[in-house]
């Protein structure tokens, strides 16, 4: 019996050794429970495989299999390891879904894991009110099926049992990344999908290799490879800027929009254009360099946020909750285009190249048509009509309506400019309507009558079309108060939270909350299509064929409550509106322009001239610009606005844009305390002469190249910029010297503008 005994735990034992073995042995998405946490001991040994050998690219081609071909491009994919390869037949140039060499390169094990993933996947765990991240490597599988022109590939986390299926398709010029939405599985409730990534690592570089990313960051900016800027963050830029939905409690960092949703490679005589055609409004752009991300590579890939969360404190909690939307994913689908690039007249391409790529997409694929407009080169003003202004009324402090530029003071204003020489002006008028200039909803083309009437609207209109001028009223209606027929307790956007989204202006000093501004409500995207019949209908009725439309242009939110509209279905409340506006009302001035407005509208105002800026970024290209060249014209951002006049007329110039001023008729001690505050600088009778000298300055130098292409962009040094257009002009911006040289004849800044604007 004792025996017996001895033998029944020498049994037991043998099982405690081998069964650690097992368990170890087997992947999570076998067992369905996520894989023991590793120390960071056992992280640095397990790095690289010991037994793995550095390859060389025609041995990685050997165990690929050809799965569609077309005469410019070839798709392969490797089932073991999970990769696909993308071959340039005009170049030959070979783009990798995942880096051959990853296992032999520097990088703890999930970064390795992270390079060799196919899809991150970032869930959300309800009840614990967290994010969890999960690759295809390190908790998932990947299962493939052949399909026409491509693959469909089944990514499996049985870790938070989730299930995506994606689509690879090789089209005639792009290779296709497409997910439907709703064929995502989410089988535990408490488990749900917030954010996906796919190939995170397609065309990484590493540290070898010379090249660059080309990233839509405000005008565009450049990322070397290899820059050695390891310490600084890595590049994140959200595609249209921020959900604005949620509230920051202190002020959120001051960055340009991403207004493109796009980013380039380039690599010697190969690049590739990215880009998200569906599912943009969630997608973020995210770039970094070799030993930013603990390994040798450099990367650049979308992120796509398809639940939105948001954070709230609870009584005297430090620490915010997280919550996440409670309904199922908005998002109806992802689509990534990757486009090989090439140049069969230049050895090495350039961002240029890139902007050409994309600029075909927009006009083949996402209608965009050249602006009639193209081919003038006018001088745009924003003018701004009435601000609400605190006065006291027997002792009492009461609100009201006040004048900063009446119609009859425009037309004074663009008479002024008409009699200086200037023949062609763009208008975007502001707040010239009662409804918007007391923050009400503006959807009535109902002139102020603060600032004269409909008749004095009527004579400025009347003097407009008669002197080659063309007005846009602008109408702004993403924040408001109460009144004309729109309600803060019913008409609010919703935040992920339950509360509504009440938006606040921040203390420049301190970036908290300035408590001298009531906040105002953020209004609920289900209310667009009303606004936008509405305005049809009244523009139609009084004759007025131009219209602006504010901020819906470059800003873009949801509605988390009972309506539920994601950013995605704002976007096509957006679209749909400006197609019916430009249809049945007529032309359309966006003041900057995400790329859903494209199609519709006839010109683009304040068009940056620098990117956020990022310690990431080595230097600045006016990207956005060289895309639209010829196709929209566009302006600068206010030049009398900026602390360098003259650097952003030169910078103007060399990226072929037109001007911008800002004017009012009051002077800035009058504008003290209301929402006009920031326009201290745009008194007219300080800046008549020098607007009407820049026009005439803008007009020499490009008004013959206006409905021309940019074909090349050179920065020959800090102060000097080359620009080429498809017709043969060459343009040369210094900076320093304050001219620019257009086909050997020089163009001197000082002979249009006085001394207080170029100094001296």
């Amino acid at each position: 019996m004792r025996l017996k005994l001895k033998k029944l735990l020498a049994c037991i034992c043998c099982a405690a050794f081998i069964f650690p073995v097992l368990t170890t042995s087997v992947s999570s998405e076998d067992t369905g429970e996520p894989e023991i946490e590793e120390t960071a001991e056992e992280e640095e040994e397990e790095a690289a495989d010991p037994d793995a050998v550095p390859r060389t690219e025609d041995e990685a081609m050997a165990l690929m299999e050809l799965v569609a071909e077309n005469d410019n491009m070839a798709l392969y994919l490797n089932e073991d390891e999970a990769a696909i390869a993308l071959e340039d037949k005009n170049t030959g140039e070979i783009w990798w879904s995942n880096p051959i060499n990853a296992d032999t390169s520097i990088g703890k094990r999930a970064q390795i894991q992270e390079l060799k993933a196919g899809m991150t996947l970032i869930y959300g765990e309800i009840s614990r009110r967290r994010n969890t991240t999960a690759n295809s490597v390190a908790r998932g599988r990947v299962r493939y099926k052949k399909i026409e022109n491509g693959i469909e590939a089944t990514y499996t986390f049985a870790v938070a049992k989730i299930t995506i299926p994606v689509t690879y398709t090789l089209e005639s010029d792009h290779l296709k990344l497409h997910v439907d939405n709703t064929a995502i599985t989410e089988e535990d409730y408490d488990k749900i999908t917030t954010n996906l990534a796919f190939m995170t690592t397609f065309g990484a570089a590493d540290d070898t290799e010379e090249g660059y990313f080309v990233i839509p960051d405000g005008s565009g900016a450049v990322i070397n490879f290899n820059n050695q800027k390891t310490s600084y963050r890595i590049y994140s830029g959200d595609v249209y800027g921020r959900n604005i939905t949620p509230i920051e409690t202190t002020a959120p960092s001051v960055v340009q929009n991403v207004f493109l949703p796009m980013y380039g490679i380039v690599k010697g005589n190969s690049g590739m254009m990215v880009v998200a055609d569906k599912g943009d409004t969630c997608a973020s752009v995210n770039a970094y360099v070799s030993g930013q991300n603990s390994t040798s590579y450099n990367s650049c890939y979308f992120d796509f946020n398809i639940r939105t969360s948001d954070e709230y404190l609870m009584g005297g909690d430090a620490n915010p909750l997280r919550v996440f939307e409670k309904r199922g994913i908005l998002v109806p689908e992802i689509e990534v285009r990757y486009y090989p690039v090439s140049n069969p007249e230049k050895t090495q391409i350039d961002y240029v190249d890139i902007a050409g790529k994309y600029r075909d997409y927009l006009t083949t694929d996402y209608g965009v048509s050249q602006s009639e407009a193209v081919n003038n080169s006018p001088l745009y003003i924003d003018l701004f009509g009435g601000v609400v202004k605190t006065e006291p009324i027997l002792g009492i402090p009461v609100q009201m309506a006040y004048e900063a530029t009446s119609f009859d003071e425009a037309a004074d204003i663009l008479e002024k400019l008409k009699t200086l020489g200037v023949d062609d002006m763009v208008v975007n008028y502001n707040d010239w309507t009662s409804a918007n200039i007391k923050q009400k909803v503006a959807d009535k083309a109902k002139p102020a009558p603060i600032l004269g009437g409909k008749k004095a609207f009527g004579r400025l209109n009347d003097y407009a079309k008669a002197n080659n001028i063309s007005i846009y009223p602008a109408v702004d209606n993403l924040t408001f108060k109460s009144g004309s027929g729109y309600f803060t307790v019913t008409d609010t956007a919703i935040r992920v939270s339950n509360a509504y989204s009440r938006q606040i202006m921040y203390d420049l000093a301190h970036g908290i909350e300035n408590q001298f501004y009531d906040p105002l409500s953020l209004l609920s995207p289900s209310k667009y299509e009303k606004i936008f019949n509405n305005l049809s209908k009244t523009y139609s009725k009084e004759g007025i064929t131009n219209i602006s439309l504010g901020s819906w242009s470059s800003k873009i939110y949801g509605d988390y409550g009972r309506k539920a509209v994601s950013r995605e279905m704002a976007k096509d409340y957006i679209r749909s509106g400006y197609e019916k506006l430009n249809t049945e009302v007529g032309s359309i001035l966006a003041d900057s322009a995400n790329a859903y407005v494209l199609p519709y509208v006839d010109h683009i105002t304040n068009v940056p001239l620098s990117s956020s800026k990022f310690d990431l970024f080595d230097y600045e290209i006016p990207f956005y610009q060289i895309v639209m060249h010829g196709i929209k014209p566009y302006s600068t951002t206010p030049v009398n606005g900026d602390a360098q006049v003259a650097e952003i007329i030169l910078r103007g110039i060399a990226s072929g844009s037109n001007m911008q001023f800002d004017f009012v008729a009051e002077e800035a001690i009058e504008l003290k305390d209301t929402l006009y505050d920031a326009l201290f600088y745009a008194n007219n009778d300080y800046w008549i002469e020098d607007a009407a000298g820049c026009a005439k300055f803008a007009d020499d130098i490009l008004g013959d190249v206006s409905g021309q292409i940019i074909t090349d962009y050179n920065i020959l040094s800090d102060t000097t910029i080359e620009t080429v257009y498809e017709n043969g002009t060459k343009t040369v911006a210094d900076l320093d010297a304050l001219t620019v040289t257009k086909n050997g004849t020089v163009y001197n800044l000082s002979d249009y503008v006085g001394k207080g604007v170029i100094g001296g």
